[in-house]
């Protein structure tokens, strides 16, 4: 009995390190190499379109620009405070067109305590920008899995799940979008933080 136990166990941990394995290996895939530059600020590489109808909801509000639209979404008054402190939303307030990504409270909530406190202006700016795409207003109808890079000049991931119906940037979760006159904004699930800085 005691052996049939043990092959059981050994089993069941065979099974569990290869499901860590084959996770493993799709996260390595899907950051692949970085270096993505265009004169729009970056393109997505056209992999598999899909309607964006799937994912998320989007809310039209066509008259407004991006800007307004990213510091007046209820219940991400942080980001909402170190867009405009740190002058990001007086530089996209022109024609555009733009894309801005907006964290929830709730996602700098789950930063670790003094993140935010502990930068200093150019990296609470820095922060920012990596939260906007300039020349591009990602289509929320036709999203697709690729690399783009921010304002900051760092790239952004993007993966579109058709098996859970999920769009992601990063590792955050896109929760809804607004179309604005200028572009689109998407609130999404985590704070978006930028590599580190190879410089000196």
């Amino acid at each position: 009995m005691n052996d049939n136990k043990g092959v059981w166990i050994g089993a069941a941990i065979l099974v569990v390190l290869a499901l860590l394995g084959l996770w493993w290996l799709s996260t390595r895939q899907q950051s692949g190499p970085l270096g993505v530059e265009s004169g729009n600020g970056g393109e997505i590489p056209a992999l598999e379109s899909r309607g964006m109808g799937d994912f998320v909801s989007t809310e039209r509000r066509t008259s407004t620009n991006v800007a307004d639209i990213a510091a007046g979404i209820s219940g991400a008054s942080t980001f909402a405070s170190l867009f405009s402190s740190t002058g990001i939303k007086a530089t996209i307030q022109g024609v555009g067109p733009y894309t801005v990504f907006v964290p929830t409270d709730g996602a700098f909530s789950l930063l670790e305590s003094g993140t935010i406190a502990n930068m200093s202006a150019a990296e609470k700016k820095r922060l920012v920008q990596y939260h906007v795409v300039s020349g591009r207003a990602i289509d929320p109808d036709a999203v697709k899995s690729g690399q783009i890079m921010a304002l900051s000049k760092d790239v952004l991931n993007f993966e579109v799940s058709t098996t859970d119906k999920t769009a992601r940037v990063n590792n955050s979760f896109f929760i809804k979008a607004y179309q604005g006159r200028n572009g689109i904004v998407y609130l999404v699930s985590a704070v978006l933080l930028p590599p580190e800085s190879t410089t000196p």
